[in-house]
């Protein structure tokens, strides 16, 4: 429990320390929750006030008597960008705090770790590998820790699009500080993930609250585009989104999420062909690139940002007016967190989803490529002792493959251990490891600077490996059709369906404008109706501040950004439009009920429209179509091609 002393504070007390005068909804029931000792699990969306859940328990000691020593809260986040964020925030509410992680300049750690052990830090934040140092293990040691704080808990789950397997053994750290009160917070939690997380980190009867998951500033609008000039139809609404208003506000700054790190770069550059000032941000780039990109983007100097879901976890910015999805993300838990950085300042600002049907097959891939079976994990777990066999210099004669993944011990009787540096393991390779986990296959800790320590036990249950690969391929499928649903169902509120999804049952209380559901923006739809159709080449986003002189920012300023050129698309026409749709009828029924991108994407139907190949050696020489395509479906194209050139043209 925090508080010892007789005149134990209330929670609007320490909300009076702050400077503030009334609690967002649930705040004050995870404060309490804290300064009576019980385990809680606080969901809230994002903005929604989390981190003064655990901030203001910090201050509890302030009324402990003199001498006394206070009670540490300790809270494990995952990116240095939030930890150093809410560090400045605390520095400047007056609350002592110390952060430990890599990359700080020399001798911060040490100071930090003295601190703690002088009893002076009142909330330490740290990375969950910072577990694996034994001087900060020391100095937690040397305290009582009063409060356990897991943020962005979600984390926990495998097939969660920020998972991390750094979190995967929290518990044992809990274990190792006596067990304290541990407050779990997340925003994208519905209540089955609430339930794992609870199991994972083994919360005792936690007090579960879960606010409102209503952000009644946010205008929420989907936009479908299929079909002759579908990418013509996203620039316009893009273009719209980023240079028209929103209950009379600004429409920037601005975050466009992509799919793929290709169209972030491009669509980057055709933005800034508008004149906006704007960054890319994507996995691919450098370490220097990407903070140098968040950190224009949170100054002010860019305007929008153009990124994947890379980009956004620990980001911070208060005033974003607008989100725009250029494509579906995973789930509608991804969409509705990265649509939540809008607006986190109240006022008002909008969601924009641009859905087409054709990323429903970038998801769909998405999830078969992490797929796996039993198998698959005894490969993976044999990997990891090939490579400790060789690390450990055992050669030829250590156990290696599936049968040392079911069990085969090490030389001399000892555990083998692997060290998996951050950001060594892929997507798939993650799920490997946790599903490993899970099965008993190997053991999780966290490994300080070299990352993460896998111990392999020599054991594992193919029955437990099994129901956790069902588990993730299960949450797979269902996260696919949350966002799949959302996106196709245009005549049920865009806010309920979100609602709805989070266990939210309230209705909801838009301060403006809802969605494109209950009440159609019309400037937005004239705007895409409004769109070519044609195939010319578009310079920028072919719509708004095209007066702006070249080379120069709509207000003036030179621009920083290179123009580049988006793809030519829609070049059919008349008899050519007519005959692409004929060969997309085509694809479908050979598709056999898969997504039709597995027979041949848009763009090798239209190289094959304009090169009318007549044989098969015509045909293996269109871009897009190789042998493989030309040995199952060649035939069957080639008659296609010869019915449309016989079938006369509509008059």
């Amino acid at each position: 429990m925090l508080t010892i002393a007789a005149a134990a504070p209330t929670p609007e007390t320490l909300l009076a320390r702050f400077g503030l005068e009334r609690f967002r909804p649930g705040q004050r029931e995870a404060v309490q929750a804290a300064l009576d000792g019980r385990d809680s699990l606080v969901v809230m969306p994002t903005g929604g006030g989390k981190s003064l859940c655990y901030q203001l328990p910090a201050l509890a000691g302030d009324w402990l008597p003199a001498g006394a020593q206070r009670p540490l809260v300790v809270v494990v986040s995952p990116l240095i960008a939030l930890m150093s964020d809410q560090w400045r925030r605390l520095e400047q509410a007056g609350v002592c705090a110390a952060m430990l992680a890599s990359g700080m300049e020399d001798g911060h750690n040490a100071r930090a770790l003295r601190e703690i052990e002088d009893g002076r830090t009142q909330l330490v934040l740290a990375a969950p590998e910072r577990f694996a140092s034994a001087a900060f293990r020391r100095a937690l040691a040397s305290r009582r820790v009063g409060l356990f704080v897991v943020d962005e808990a979600h984390c926990v789950t495998e097939w969660g699009h920020d998972f991390r397997p750094d979190y995967l053994r929290l518990h044992d750290a809990i274990d190792s500080m006596g067990r304290p009160p541990v407050m779990a917070a997340t925003a994208t939690a519905t209540p089955r993930v609430a339930r794992e997380i609870a199991a994972r980190l083994g919360l005792r009867e936690p007090v579960s609250i879960r606010s409102g998951f209503d952000r009644a500033n946010l205008v929420f609008d989907v936009v479908s585009v299929e079909g002759k000039g579908a990418m013509a139809r996203k620039r316009a609404a893009l273009a719209h989104a980023l240079g028209a208003g929103v209950g009379g506000a600004l429409a920037l700054p601005a975050i466009v999420y992509c799919g793929t790190r290709r169209d972030t770069d491009e669509l980057a550059a055709a933005i800034a062909g508008e004149g906006l000032a704007t960054v890319s941000y994507h996995a691919g780039m450098s370490a220097d690139a990407r903070r140098a990109s968040q950190a224009a983007f949170m100054a002010g100097e860019a305007e929008v940002v153009v990124a994947t879901n890379a980009f956004g976890m620990g980001v911070d910015k208060a005033n974003v007016r607008t989100v725009v999805h250029w494509a579906l993300p995973t789930s509608l838990e991804a969409y509705y967190q990265e649509a939540g950085r809008a607006g986190r300042d109240g006022e008002p600002a909008r969601a924009l989803l641009l859905a087409a049907r054709v990323d429903l097959g970038r998801l769909i891939r998405f999830i078969k490529e992490r797929e796996m079976t039993v198998a698959d994990v005894k490969r993976f777990v044999g990997s990891l002792r090939a490579r400790a066999a060789a690390e450990a210099g055992w050669g030829d004669g250590a156990p290696v493959g599936a049968g040392a993944a079911a069990g085969a011990g090490e030389p001399g009787g000892q555990r083998s251990v692997v060290v998996l540096g951050h950001g060594e393991l892929g997507e798939r390779e993650r799920v490997l490891l946790s599903v490993a986990e899970r099965a008993g296959a190997i053991e999780l800790e966290p490994g300080g600077h070299d990352g993460l320590l896998v111990h392999l036990t020599g054991k594992g249950s193919p029955r437990k490996a099994y129901a956790a690969i069902k588990a993730a391929r299960d949450r797979g499928w269902e996260s696919y059709r949350s966002i799949e649903r959302y996106s196709a169902d245009a005549s049920t509120c865009r806010r309920r369906q979100i609602l709805e999804h989070f266990g939210d049952n309230q209705p909801g209380a838009p301060t403006g404008r809802c969605c494109d559901v209950c009440e159609r923006d019309g400037a937005l739809e004239q705007a895409v109706a409004a769109a070519p159709t044609s195939g010319r080449r578009a310079r920028g986003l072919g719509a708004a501040r095209a007066s702006a002189p070249a080379g120069m920012r709509a207000d003036g300023r030179a621009r920083t950004t290179e123009v580049a050129e988006l793809p030519e698309v829609d070049t059919l026409t008349g008899t050519g439009e007519r005959e692409f749709d004929a060969l997309r009828a085509w694809r479908l029924e050979r598709a056999e009920g898969k997504p039709a991108y597995t027979v041949a994407t848009d763009a090798a139907l239209r190289g094959i429209l304009h090169g009318r190949p007549h044989d098969v050696r015509e045909l293996l020489e269109v871009r897009g179509i190789g042998p493989a395509f030309c040995e199952k479906h060649g035939e069957s194209l080639l008659a296609a091609l010869a019915t449309l050139a016989s079938s006369p043209a509509p008059t």
